[in-house]
């Protein structure tokens, strides 16, 4: 008989000792820190030590995947733009620091449906999805509105309405300001939409990347008779770690050039995989040709000072009205994050996703329009 081999306890209370030490030496940085990105960048020497701090924060799923459906699956992989922890690899695309919410197709399947097809029309197997609120008890609904809750906060959508500032189009100087904390972020190639690539669905092409979306929304605005800030600086190279640190620096120096701006959008693009390297694509159901948008929102709920976040959701919350009014599906669910994403800096700040990695650029660049319309008729008290 095979005797069971046992380990000495002193090695046991070392390897605790140290697992211990570096919960806690990355607990107390990423609560120094007003970047969580930033912070787990410096202690992620690899991207297991990441993955076990996201799975502190989520809980991990289970290890067999028992009762997880292809959507849970997709929940559990790759967002860049939301944490930004981890930067994009060829190889390994980066976890996101929460899960986005659950993507279900519209209609919503049967419960034993699988929505993760194994053949698709798409062009290079992408597959297109209509992203809408889930069944998950992290979901506020009221109305047409749906706010994923990865806080402890309550939320009541209908007060959050009550609240919203009024943005308007009057001011003496520009009232909006666009910029990108991931500027190099790009879509997928398709027609005459061709770039080189900086890094996995990134490129320095300024009229292919994020810049070119942020342009074109620009451009909604000042047809509406809106001043715009477009800032065109790519933050996130060549380093993409300290991308919000200095993206930051940059919307304080136009907030105190410009007082007159009210609405600050950081614009980005998601990303959406599958475990097995499947590419989804975000859809508005009833826009030909359109990705969906997602507004993300920032709070004080890992510690860092953020007293306007109510406002900032409020003020969100009443454009994600206004575009169900209008687009129905464009929006998905908004979110409500625990960080922050520098959204401290102004009462009116908002990070929007265009699409995702999947979608064209012609498909975001759509989507991007109806966003800026929607806000320019609140603006201007056509909305």
């Amino acid at each position: 008989m095979r005797k069971k081999r046992t380990r000495k306890p002193i090695t046991k209370w070392l390897r605790q000792g140290i697992a211990l030490f570096v919960a806690g030496a990355a607990l107390w940085l990423v609560w120094l820190t007003g970047d969580p990105a930033s912070a787990l960048s410096q202690l992620a020497g690899s991207t297991q030590l990441a993955t076990s701090l996201l799975a502190a924060e989520l809980g991990a799923p289970p290890q067999d995947d028992a009762g997880l459906s292809g959507w849970d699956r997709l929940v559990l992989a790759q967002s860049s733009l939301l944490g930004g922890l981890l930067p994009d690899t060829p190889a390994s695309p980066p976890l996101e620091e929460e899960p986005s919410p659950q993507p279900e197709p519209s209609p919503e399947p049967s419960e034993d449906a699988d929505p993760l097809p194994a053949v698709t029309d798409e062009p290079d197997g992408i597959i297109p999805r209509t992203m809408v609120a889930g069944t998950s008890a992290k979901y506020v609904t009221s109305g047409s509105i749906s706010i994923y809750n990865h806080t402890d906060y309550a939320l009541d959508i209908e007060q959050l309405l009550a609240d919203a500032p009024t943005l308007t189009a009057d001011a003496d100087g520009p009232q909006v300001l666009i910029f990108h904390s991931h500027a190099t972020e790009a879509y997928t190639p398709a027609g005459s939409d061709i770039y080189e690539e900086s890094d996995s669905y990134r490129t320095l092409d300024t009229q292919q990347n994020m810049v070119r979306v942020g342009e074109e929304m620009a451009q909604i605005f000042e047809e509406a008779g809106i001043e715009v800030v477009h800032d065109t600086t790519l933050y996130d190279y060549p380093s993409y770690n300290e991308a919000y640190n200095r993206s930051s620096q940059g919307v304080a120096h136009w907030l105190e050039e410009y007082p007159s701006i009210q609405l600050v959008l950081d614009v980005h693009r998601d990303a959406l995989a599958a475990s097995d390297g499947t590419i989804y694509k975000t859809v508005a159901g009833t826009v030909d040709d359109c990705a969906q948008v997602m507004m993300v929102m920032g709070s004080d709920a890992m510690g860092q000072e953020h007293p306007n976040w109510r406002v900032n959701l409020s003020l969100a919350t009443s454009i994600q009205k206004a575009l169900a009014e209008k687009w129905s599906t464009l929006a998905r669910p908004l979110v409500l994050r625990t960080s922050r994403f520098n959204q401290h800096q102004s009462t009116g700040e908002i990070l929007l996703e265009v699409g995702t990695h999947g979608n064209t650029l012609q498909e975001a660049i759509t989507a991007a329009r109806l966003y800026a319309r929607t806000v320019a008729d609140l603006m201007t008290g056509k909305g």
